[in-house]
């Protein structure tokens, strides 16, 4: 950080650290306001610069929330543990279900196609408990699993 008459960081240098945060991946607000505090910028100073980026559409919570959400997608996670981890990482709630709505998954599909890939073996009761609790882990709901679980009955020969 350079010095400023008062010996504190400016917002000069939080946007630079904030830009080569930024340059790595996307960042939600709060994400990034807690980087630039564990550097040593100031909590207002670190607010003003996050505010300033939002402003100019640089960090955006909607943006990141979306790319988190169909990246965990993608790896076959539920909606419970998506909408867990981005409320960890200090998106709104209001945000976080946009961003679910925005990727309309099928979550049942979703859940099956996981449970296909993870199946070992005969499908007996060790193997379903198994599944359901593995499946509720990811982040699927108990209805979510409990149909996943008699689609696959169903496969069974």
């Amino acid at each position: 950080m350079s010095d400023d008459p008062a010996g504190q960081a400016s917002v000069a240098d939080a946007r630079a650290y904030a830009y080569r945060y930024l340059g790595a991946r996307e960042h939600s607000c709060q994400e990034l306001r807690d980087k630039l505090l564990r550097k040593g910028v100031p909590r207002d100073i670190a607010h003003m610069a996050v505010d300033e980026l939002a402003e100019e559409g640089l960090v955006s919570d909607q943006r990141y929330a979306e790319a988190f959400a169909r990246s965990r997608i993608e790896r076959h996670q539920g909606p419970f543990k998506i909408r867990a981890e981005l409320r960890k990482r200090g998106v709104p709630d209001a945000v976080v279900e946009e961003a679910l709505s925005a990727q309309e998954p099928d979550w049942r599909d979703l859940a099956l196609s996981w449970a296909r890939k993870r199946q070992r073996g005969e499908l007996d009761q060790k193997e379903k408990a198994r599944l359901y609790r593995s499946g509720c882990g990811r982040g699927f709901s108990h209805e979510q699993m409990m149909r996943v679980i008699e689609a696959l009955e169903s496969e069974a020969p």
